[in-house]
């Protein structure tokens, strides 16, 4: 399994900087494990098993007899082939299921081989807590509930989903209703300390929960990516599956995973298989124009062509999906998209700065410097910042803020320099063509200083890209600039939400060492390309 993973993995990074079309194909897999029942939440386990959460009526369940409630949700199996074909789904028999208690929503650590689930006694009122079961050579230990705040008593945690921090930290994202929350079920992470045991309990907070409700995260590692499901207005209807990039509670805005993956029904617990279909050539359809599967996992929906009994939407099955790419050179000349249109496959494009840079201590708003000069000058202070983070008092919460520094540095800083390169390639693409373009730049700055200040090194920063579009690959996009056939349009806010800041906040507090090091005052200091268009 771990050279099958490896190779996976070293396969998906050639794939993942590849651009061309994307199609989802979603299909249901089949009566061998979907019921008249309600199927949920498959996870692959050792790349040849796949558990997921069947609810049943008792009168249909071959291990039970009538003795508890008419519908019991527990977790199933079924054995995967080695062409991915689905085997008959049983009751799992590892110890997992409690008598007379709904069991279900499983997610694997692979890395640690314990498996997170929920259990919650039977009835309407019951409420949902999460467990773990280890791996111990052929068995799995008992069932024993998580420790810490992860599980409070008249609250819900459930859909656990695992992640792994830079630093090798396990990460535990989950859903619940806690107070302190957004409204509804939102999602929560947690690092663990050790097996079973939490760190403090911290809600993801926008933009990914909302008002209303956030549930069946899943943490693709692999992507640096959050799927979920939720039912905020602007989707298909019920719940639509949304993605977004980023890690702990720093996240890029969530995107709706749109109409192949998302109907107007319920769609939920979209998960992504680990290895077996990732990088296969099709056979058939696709075939010729260089198609082949990128990524592919589960997902439940109650969608038309679920199976049921009377109700045709009452319940939910497992369908497959599959993300399948065709390559940028395979593309026909009519099919291939303009090249505006890869190129805004990279917006909003966010270039990070440190406090009062470039050109600190001034009011000018231009600089001789350029985005690449800053951008190595400020990853070589990733040791810094984690410096500047240290409180020896409570070591828990400085690995965590350390962590997400390293995250910062390399998810953000680091991920913002190369898609500018892979930019400003399709940008002089396009004006070699005898395209004229227009691209639109917001500037921002931390709260630290007063609004003119900000302005004004707002466009320092602004200018400092435009200094690097001049030099880039031996000057070749200056002639466009000095004809006027690119043209950048600036527009410089400042501070972001600065009356919106309050006086007390750290970030304003020149004293406080989060007013520069803090990730939220880094998060401030940026430039974002938000468009591109031709004139």
């Amino acid at each position: 399994m771990a050279r099958c993973l490896t190779a996976c993995l070293m396969m998906l990074a050639a794939v993942l900087p590849m651009r061309g079309q994307v199609r989802y194909d979603v299909t249901h897999v089949g009566p061998n494990v979907n019921t008249i029942g309600s199927e949920t939440g498959a996870v692959l386990v050792q790349d040849s098993l796949l558990l997921y959460t069947s609810m049943q009526n008792q009168e249909t369940s071959r291990l039970y007899l009538i003795d508890f409630s008419p519908l019991l949700t527990q977790v199933f199996q079924a054995p995967v082939s080695g062409d991915g074909t689905l085997g008959e789904g049983t009751v799992n028999m590892w110890g997992l299921n409690g008598g007379g208690m709904n069991t279900g929503n499983v997610a694997y650590d692979a890395k640690n081989e314990i498996l997170y689930f929920t259990r919650s006694q039977t009835g309407s009122d019951g409420v949902n807590h999460i467990y773990y079961s280890k791996r111990n050579g052929k068995r799995w230990s008992k069932a024993v509930k998580m420790q810490g705040d992860v599980n409070l008593t008249e609250y819900n945690s459930t859909h656990p989903s695992v992640g792994y921090l830079p630093d090798g930290k396990t990460i535990l994202y989950f859903s619940s209703d806690r107070p302190g929350g957004m409204g509804g079920m939102d999602i929560w992470y947690t690092i663990l300390i050790k097996e079973g045991m939490p760190g403090n309990c911290t809600n993801l907070g926008g933009p990914v929960n909302t008002a209303s409700n956030e549930i069946t995260p899943f943490y693709a590692n692999e992507e640096g990516c959050l799927y979920f499901s939720s039912d905020r207005t602007g989707g298909q209807g019920g719940f639509d599956v949304y993605s977004a990039e980023g890690m702990r509670n720093s996240w890029q805005l969530p995107h709706n995973m749109g109409k192949e993956i998302n109907t107007k029904y319920e769609d939920l617990f979209f998960t992504l298989q680990p290895c077996r279909c990732r990088c296969q050539s099709l056979e058939g359809e696709g075939a010729d124009n260089g198609e082949f599967v990128e990524a592919c996992g589960f997902l439940s929906s109650n969608r038309p062509g679920s199976m049921y009994e009377t109700d045709s939407n009452c319940c939910h099955d497992l369908y497959r999906w599959r993300r399948i790419r065709k390559p940028e050179g395979k593309e026909t000349p009519v099919q291939q998209p303009p090249y505006s249109r890869q190129a805004l496959d990279y917006l909003p494009l966010s270039l990070y700065f440190h406090n009062d840079e470039p050109n600190p201590h001034t009011l000018d708003t231009t600089t001789t410097l350029d985005y690449g000069l800053t951008w190595r000058k400020y990853m070589q202070m990733r040791d810094e910042y984690k410096g500047a983070q240290s409180n020896p008092i409570d070591k828990r919460k400085r690995d965590s803020v350390q962590g997400a520094v390293d995250f910062f540095f390399d998810y953000q800083v680091k991920k913002g320099y190369n898609d500018l390169i892979a930019f400003m390639e399709l940008l002089y693409q396009d004006l070699k063509q005898g395209k004229k373009v227009v691209i639109t730049v917001n500037g921002y700055a931390s709260p630290l200083f007063e609004s003119e200040y900000n302005v004004n090194l707002s466009k320092r920063r602004i200018h400092s890209l435009r200094n690097q579009l001049c030099r880039w690959n031996g000057s070749v996009l200056l002639p466009y600039l000095n004809t006027g056939s690119l043209k950048i349009e600036p527009v410089a806010y400042g501070a972001p939400g600065t009356d919106e800041v309050a006086p007390g906040d750290p970030r304003r507090d020149p004293r406080s060492m989060k007013s520069v090091y803090g990730i939220e005052a880094a998060m401030d200091r940026r430039i974002d390309i938000i468009d591109y268009r031709y004139f």
